[in-house]
């Protein structure tokens, strides 16, 4: 039984990470990221 509860809470901790990361919106770890990203090319972009 212990097992299975282990079992069941890593795999809701995993489901939660992935949401975090990479989940839907502009709150997720990989929109943030993305968006540094973007901001970061155009300074270079623009300097000569």
């Amino acid at each position: 039984m212990k097992q299975f509860i282990v079992l069941v809470s890593m795999t809701l901790l995993g489901v939660f990470i992935y949401g975090l990361i990479a989940g839907p919106g502009d709150d997720s770890m990989l929109a943030s990221v993305k968006s540094a990203w973007s901001q970061e090319i155009d300074m270079r972009t623009r300097q000569p």
